[in-house]
């Protein structure tokens, strides 16, 4: 039965994962999406006490995004997660001025509706710390070694079974 139910997961995860491959090929401009929700690890601390450096954000795609929503959004090869403090109409299109809620000053550019990636609908503390510790160089080589050492013994044994 908890072989059977960490299969399941496996093969979620792969799905995912391969999804997002696919989606990123198809459209390099936007984060890739999986049923319209993104998920970025928060690298610096101009949330912070709100989102700390290593919270994952879960971010959905919304039309409707109001005064005090935190979203994301892309600034030129960035994503940026602040809080919106005012909506403006300018040159016909909305336009969103940002802060961050550990910074003294807003965003210096209003940000527009085709920069947004989505608003934050969940925020997962720390567990983007392990994963950004996990994509070190030296940690995947050192996991890979591992799991060759592993299969290796594991195939080793059944062959000294028969």
């Amino acid at each position: 039965m908890k072989k059977n139910f960490i299969k399941i997961i496996l093969i979620i995860i792969l799905i995912y994962n391969f999804s997002i491959i696919i989606r990123s090929f198809t459209n390099s401009s936007k984060t890739p999406d999986f049923f319209g929700i993104k998920t970025y690890i928060i690298v610096s601390g101009s949330m912070k006490d709100t989102i700390n450096i290593g919270d994952i954000v879960v971010v959905k795609e919304m039309k409707k995004i109001e005064k005090n929503d935190i979203i994301s959004f892309r600034n030129e090869n960035k994503i940026i997660t602040h809080r919106v403090i005012d909506i403006q109409n300018l040159d016909g299109k909305t336009k969103y001025q940002t802060k961050g809620d550990n910074n003294n000053t807003p965003d210096i550019d209003f940000i527009e509706e085709k920069s947004v990636e989505g608003k934050v609908i969940l925020i997962i503390p720390f567990i983007g710390n392990i994963l950004l510790f996990f994509q070190r160089n030296e940690v995947v080589i050192i996991g890979i070694i591992i799991l060759y050492i592993f299969f290796y013994k594991k195939r080793k044994d059944r062959l000294n079974e028969k």
